[in-house]
């Protein structure tokens, strides 16, 4: 029987051969010293996990993980972050990295990280889970697929957008990178029960453009088996309004039923395409 196989993304040569000696025997092994070169060989080898560093040349751990995420061949292939950064690490949790484990590390601790990791992947192969956020707007409380979401971050001060509805009509300074903000209660046509500066922002990619959605709460991601979800496709009523794009399936959780949304449910196609041209007519006028 041929071994599971593992890609070892880092770009220490040191690092690399540790954990190829602490892992050899127990799995086939193959390395990848960048981001770019691991993207390619997790699309071409499909093996059963990846240990992926942060810091690297050409393309960081972060985008390589998104990136794999967003793809449905390697979407469930889980991911290990090997790094020293513990911040940007758990992070990357929220974007559906399966574990994080600290430089340095001991032998066991790697074994036991990859072991369970693998683990934990063919349970939720099996059981058809799945994961998601859950949030709350004014009175209303619905859930969103993990791999739609970036990040989530405390709502930051914005900036006014010169058009658009009246529910996306600011924008914010992402670590240098502009993202039109979405008020989700304004969208729905409810009030926010908290106060602006409690609120946060659900960062998400919708066919390759980003946006922050304006929500009151975000809970910790959580994962749900198959038999917590009714698809949509049971789901009465699932062929009318707004939810006919958007409506995932629904969700029974502590005795509760909640929607489960596909993200883009919120901003219509033709608005998606103007948005990078919004966010340039407003950053030219504010350095104008």
């Amino acid at each position: 029987m041929s071994l599971p196989s593992l890609l070892l993304v880092d770009d220490s040569d040191a690092i690399l051969a540790l954990e190829r000696a602490i892992l050899s025997g127990h799995y086939t092994i193959h390395t990848a010293s960048n981001g770019r070169e691991a993207l390619e060989k997790v699309g071409r080898l499909l093996p059963a996990a990846v240990l992926l560093d942060l810091s690297m040349p050409e393309m960081d751990g972060d985008e390589v993980l998104q990136r794999m995420k967003a793809d449905p061949a390697t979407s469930d292939i889980p991911v290990i972050i090997i790094s020293s950064e513990k911040s940007r690490a758990e992070a990357c949790i929220g974007l559906g990295a399966e574990a994080f484990l600290a430089k340095p590390f001991r032998a066991d601790e790697l074994l036991n990280t990859v072991g369970e990791s693998m683990a934990s992947a063919r349970r939720r192969a099996r059981t058809g889970s799945l994961l998601v956020l859950r949030v709350t707007v004014g009175d209303l409380e619905f859930a969103i697929p993990l791999d739609a979401v970036r990040e989530v971050l405390l709502h930051p001060a914005t900036r006014p957008l010169p058009t658009g509805p009246s529910y996306l009509r600011e924008y914010v300074e992402v670590r240098g990178h502009a993202l039109c903000v979405l008020d989700v209660a304004r969208r729905l046509g409810v009030e926010h029960k908290l106060a602006r500066v409690e609120r946060m922002l659900v960062v998400i990619e919708v066919e390759g453009v980003a946006l922050a959605l304006a929500v009151d709460t975000v809970k910790d991601p959580e994962e749900y088996a198959s038999a917590d979800i009714e698809r949509r496709e049971r789901v009465g009523g699932a062929d009318h309004g707004p939810l006919r794009e958007g409506l995932i399936g629904m969700l029974r959780s502590g005795g509760r039923v909640l929607p489960i949304l596909d993200p883009k449910v919120f901003i219509g196609r033709g608005l998606l395409r103007e948005l990078p041209t919004m966010l340039e007519a407003a950053e030219a006028r504010r350095t104008a």
